[in-house]
């Protein structure tokens, strides 16, 4: 996959330790965000005793986790925002499973096309603080991830197990090209310190 502007970006040998620490900490979040909305999705279908606890890491935990790192880049005004928006994200996923599951399919197209919407903003959120993140390009990243996420949901609630499992390795190439994206968009911002002066 190309990412826009990877022409212009010096060609490195190696990496530094702070640029790996980076990378690690984005695939950190982003493997974490694939654990619990699976987990969520899961409690609400089948009723189980973590609903709870899965809803309150959605709603507090994760959004928190986002601010936190992204406040150490970009500052907390930023940082606040991002937080909300990934509030609004995950509160998506909550709000489609319920009429997916109940087969509501008005109601679920109403919630999917909002779901997308909240995608529309992250996305240009995203490339107005960041020069190395393009907007098309998550757009493209994040209706993938809704996209095998809507599936994912009705696999489940079908016990289609087959089709379960190869919606896993797609949801986790999705979740792999985002934390990538979102490091590499770091990444290249700290090697231009006057861009990233102007952004902070």
């Amino acid at each position: 996959m190309i990412y826009k502007n990877q022409e212009s970006i010096p060609n490195e040998k190696y990496i530094s330790y702070d640029q790996m620490n980076i990378i690690n900490t984005f695939e950190k979040l982003w493997i974490r965000i694939a654990i619990w909305v699976r987990a969520y999705i899961r409690a609400y279908i089948y009723d189980t005793p973590n609903l709870s606890l899965t809803t309150s890491m959605l709603n507090d935990d994760l959004p928190s986790e986002v601010y936190d790192l992204f406040s150490i880049f970009f500052g907390t005004q930023v940082a606040e925002t991002m937080k909300k928006l990934f509030f609004d994200f995950f509160k998506a996923i909550i709000e489609v499973v319920e009429p997916i599951k109940y087969g509501d399919e008005v109601l679920a197209n109403s919630r999917i096309i909002k779901w997308y919407e909240v995608a529309d903003e992250i996305s240009s959120f995203l490339a107005k603080i960041n020069v190395y993140w393009d907007e098309n390009q998550w757009k493209y990243l994040l209706y993938q991830y809704i996209k095998f996420k809507i599936d994912e949901i009705n696999a489940v609630i079908q016990g289609d197990h087959e089709t379960e499992k190869k919606l896993l390795k797609e949801l986790e190439t999705i979740n792999f090209l985002m934390s990538n994206y979102m490091a590499r968009g770091i990444i290249f911002l700290a090697q231009n310190p006057n861009i990233y002066k102007k952004l902070k």
